[in-house]
C-alpha cells in the first residue's frame, strides 16, 4: 500500500482513536469481566469504510501491537485473544463491506464483527487452555451479548461517518 501524507495521517489518526478507546475500555468498570463494548472495532470499520481493507489491517493491526506493548500485556492470554479476535473480526467485517454477504448496513457489518470477535477469541481461547471443544459451552452467552453490543457500536459508526466531511 503506497501512502501519500493525507492517508498516513488519517491511519494515524484512527490508530491513536482506537487505541485510545481499547485502553479507556479495559480500565473501565464492566458488569461481567469478559464485557466490552468494542469501540476500538468500530474504528477499524470506519477505517475499510473510509479507507479499504488494508488501511482497516493496519489499524487493527497497529492497534492490538501498542495497545497490548502500553498495558503491558503484549505477548500474554490477553494480547492474543484481542489478536485472535480483532483478525476475525476485520475480515469478516471487510469481507462483508466487499459485497461477499448480500449487501448490509454498517450496523450488520458491525454484528458480523462483533460474532467474528467472538468467535476469534473463543478459538484463541480454547488453543491457549487446551479445552478443544470445551469453550464452545461459552458461545450462546457470548453471541447473545455480541448482536446488541455489535448494533450500539455500528450506530456509532454509522454516526460518525455520516458526520464526517468525505475523504
Amino acid at each position: 500500500m503506497t501512502l501519500d501524507a493525507r492517508t498516513a495521517a488519517r491511519l494515524a489518526a484512527l490508530t491513536a482513536v482506537a487505541i485510545t478507546l481499547q485502553i479507556a475500555e479495559s480500565l473501565a468498570p464492566r458488569p461481567l469481566p469478559w464485557l466490552r463494548l468494542g469501540l476500538a472495532n468500530g474504528v477499524t470499520l470506519l477505517a475499510l469504510v473510509r479507507l479499504g481493507t488494508a488501511a482497516g489491517l493496519t489499524v487493527a493491526g497497529l492497534r492490538v501491537l501498542l495497545t497490548g506493548l502500553l498495558l503491558g500485556t503484549f505477548g500474554g492470554p490477553a494480547f492474543v485473544l484481542s489478536a485472535a479476535g480483532s483478525a476475525a473480526a476485520v475480515l469478516v467485517m471487510a469481507g462483508a463491506l466487499r459485497r461477499l454477504c448480500p449487501p448490509l448496513s454498517l450496523l450488520g457489518v458491525s454484528v458480523l464483527g462483533s460474532g467474528a470477535h467472538v468467535t476469534g477469541q473463543l478459538a484463541a481461547f480454547s488453543g491457549l487452555f487446551a479445552l478443544g471443544s470445551g469453550a464452545l459451552a461459552l458461545a450462546p452467552v457470548l453471541t447473545l451479548t455480541a448482536v446488541p453490543l455489535g448494533l450500539i457500536t455500528g450506530a456509532v459508526v454509522l454516526a460518525v461517518h455520516r458526520r464526517l466531511p468525505e475523504w
